[in-house]
């Protein structure tokens, strides 16, 4: 039945995403896409003329029922699962975030290499998810950093501030979050997150455009030497920077969803 190329085309767009061949935005567009496409319908369209008794073996249908439960769960159960809470009074006026001064390091191993990973400084940050970007572990930065996420904090988050903010990703790892023509200086950061565990990369991977969240961790400054050059990748120590070098380059140890003080 044509049914079963739609059936394989979305069986394949799935194993490219547990495979990591595409990310979670990417996987989204392509299927959406499907499902919209002349292709789709005309598959149905023609398994439609079928007689229901022809299908013989049950397992198709229950095949097809088990990928729709897996979509819905994916992106609409499981990224909620799992999520812990902090309370927040105000959620429309946040306070800016903190960053104490510390001396510490720490190493990760990727691919053989030896990351040199230099705690800056403590640094924790509350706010409002205005833009997520997931990478695929095409590069050894990718790997390190597998996220990006644009946060907003202060009177920023006060209407009508908020439905002026428009964001898009520049292409070089920077979210860029605007109002008009005007950055958002001062009230808004890029964030690139490096996980400290499996934990925390796990929960970073739930974090969702307008999310609450609360990030700790610390600034860093990464050193590495793949055997083909030296490779420094620092974090900016201020928020009211812009453009190149100003995202601020976290090394995560907890994050956490606000919720509101009851």
């Amino acid at each position: 039945m044509n049914d079963d190329k739609n059936r394989e085309k979305t069986i394949e767009l799935l194993r490219r995403l547990e495979n990591n061949e595409i990310d979670q935005d990417t996987f989204n567009k392509e299927f959406d896409q499907f499902v919209r496409s002349e292709e789709f319908k005309n598959n149905h369209k023609r398994a439609s003329k079928f007689n229901f008794s022809s299908l013989g073996n049950p397992w198709s249908i229950g095949f097809l029922v088990v990928i729709i439960l897996f979509i819905v769960s994916k992106f609409y159960i499981f990224p909620y699962i799992g999520r812990e809470y902090v309370v927040a009074k105000d959620y429309n006026n946040l306070d800016q975030p903190v960053q104490e001064v510390y001396g510490g390091q720490e190493h990760i191993k990727i691919d053989g290499v030896d990351v040199e990973v230099n705690l800056a400084y403590k640094y924790k940050i509350k706010g409002k998810v205005l833009a997520t970007h997931h990478y695929l572990p095409t590069t050894l930065s990718n790997k390190l950093s597998p996220v990006d996420v644009g946060i907003a904090w202060g009177y920023i988050l006060k209407e009508p501030n908020f439905k002026k903010i428009k964001c898009h990703e520049t292409g070089t790892r920077r979210l860029l979050c605007m109002i008009g023509s005007e950055d958002i200086e001062g009230l808004y950061s890029n964030n690139h997150l490096v996980p400290s565990n499996d934990k925390v990369r796990k929960q970073m991977k739930k974090i969702k455009k307008d999310d609450y969240v609360q990030i700790e961790g610390y600034l860093v400054n990464m050193y590495w030497n793949n055997g083909n050059g030296e490779y420094f990748w620092e974090s900016s120590i201020s928020r009211e920077d812009t453009g190149d070098g100003a995202c601020e380059l976290i090394y995560v140890t907890d994050v956490k969803w606000l919720k509101p003080e009851k």
